[in-house]
């Protein structure tokens, strides 16, 4: 196991963190689904500030961290597969997020009586997120 974790590539473990990191930026700003994210969770504007004004520097910083081992360990699963292209890695990324991540937060959903606004606006982040990135880990690796 040390001898496959040090020949990975940690470049583009990185540079594939930060892609999924601004995607989910993008996925939850005004431009996408901010307002029915916020809706459906019971945030208000009030507190989106709130939130800000007490310091979004950790919200950031843990965020990028559990990206990154999200990141870490689809990077493991789709080189474990062996001879990788755009294709397998996009294949894989969304196996990953659909079947894997995707029908967790469902299971979590019914009992936890979410909308199904919002398990379509989570679930597909984690979808579209683990197929972006296992693209991009295709066409790195």
């Amino acid at each position: 196991m040390y001898n496959a974790l040090s020949q990975l590539n940690y470049l583009a473990i990185a540079v594939t963190t930060f892609a999924g990191f601004l995607f989910g930026w993008l996925w939850y700003s005004p431009v996408l689904f901010s307002k029915a994210w916020m809706a459906e969770m019971k945030i208000t504007e009030a507190m989106m500030k709130a939130a800000a004004q007490k310091g979004m520097a950790g919200f950031f910083v843990r965020g990028l961290v559990y990206t990154f081992l999200s990141t870490f360990a689809l990077t493991i699963l789709i080189e474990s597969r062996g001879p990788i292209n755009v294709v397998k890695g996009a294949a894989i990324g969304a196996f990953v997020g659909l079947l894997l991540v995707g029908a967790r937060m469902l299971n979590s959903g019914v009992w936890e009586q979410r909308s199904v606004r919002l398990l379509a606006i989570t679930v597909g982040h984690e979808v579209i997120l683990f197929t972006l990135q296992g693209t991009i880990l295709g066409a790195w690796l």
